[in-house]
């Protein structure tokens, strides 16, 4: 990665801020009213409308096709293999027992509180007091083996962080997810879960930074088509000086519109070169004076 081009992000906010406002000057107040209205209203329904269409684009294209990767790399005991592993590598030198631990995984029990006192006790030694510090490596665990088994079923490095980072913030899916390890017979229960709930939160964000700029796109196109038209047939007296200015102002929300889908686009680049690519990466805008205000929001999509 590299952040050497941070400043071309804040150049090119700052040049879009100057057209705009030039543009909306030079059309006048009426004019930039309906251009800014249309880039707004653009902004705000392909914002909303976009996360509904993620969700089919990912359920109706991805779904079936991330459960086969998963299914091809996953058995029953991979769960087992790859925590037992982690639980290992987590600096208190343990020697981990599979079978005390597929027992363990094995009842119908809180697993947190199952696995964190046997790793607490297994040195015949409390590894730490506040078994709380446990549960969070714990869950830190449980991010790694979803991430491992992510990369190892070929999907990208993001779609595996993504999976990592949901865990952590909310692990409660592991309950449900590790009972579905033990069928022998069949790893296809595992598999749906995992990409229903886990791989679907990346491919989402992806779809719907996709959607939103195609959407704002062609909405904003429309809208202004549509009011040229109309405003074709229309006798407009030339602006006066107040006018130029009212829209050269009005320019400003036209810009914070266009901004902020750049913003979007340069997201969605970030996304699919893992945030690894020389010029689109979060590092380059985080150095941004300007920009990054536009991305953090973009972020929230």
């Amino acid at each position: 990665m590299g952040t050497q081009f941070w400043w071309f992000y804040d150049a090119v906010t700052g040049a879009v801020l100057l057209v705009c406002i030039f543009l909306g000057a030079k059309k006048g107040a009426l004019k930039s009213v309906f251009s800014a209205a249309a880039c707004c209203v653009a902004v705000f329904a392909a914002y909303a409308v976009s996360g509904a269409v993620s969700e089919s684009m990912y359920n109706g294209m991805l779904l079936k096709g991330s459960v086969s990767k998963i299914e091809r790399t996953i058995s029953s005991d991979t769960f087992l293999s790859k925590l037992s592993s982690h639980l290992e590598n987590m600096g208190y030198s343990l020697k981990i027992d599979r079978n005390k631990l597929s027992n363990i995984l094995s009842e119908e029990q809180q697993y947190d509180e199952a696995i964190v006192n046997y790793i607490n006790n297994v040195n015949a030694r409390r590894l730490e007091d506040d078994e709380s510090i446990l549960i969070e490596k714990l869950h830190e665990c449980y991010g790694e083996v979803i991430e491992e088994i992510i990369t190892d079923s070929s999907m990208s490095k993001f779609v595996a962080e993504t999976a990592a980072d949901e865990i952590r913030r909310d692990s409660t899916g592991i309950q449900e997810l590790i009972p579905l390890f033990r069928f022998d017979e069949s790893v296809t229960p595992a598999a749906k879960f995992i990409a229903e709930e886990y791989t679907s939160l990346a491919y989402r964000i992806i779809f719907r930074l996709i959607s939103f700029i195609i959407l704002f796109l062609v909405l904003s196109v429309l809208i202004i088509c549509s009011v040229n038209a109309f405003m074709s047939n229309r006798e407009v007296s030339e602006p006066n000086i107040s006018s130029h200015i009212i829209g050269g102002i009005l320019g400003i929300l036209t810009a914070v519109s266009v901004v902020f889908t750049i913003a979007v686009s340069v997201r969605l680049w970030a996304v699919m070169g893992s945030n690894e690519m020389i010029f689109f990466n979060n590092e380059a805008v985080g150095k941004t004076y300007v920009f990054r205000y536009f991305y953090d929001f973009a972020q929230t999509m």
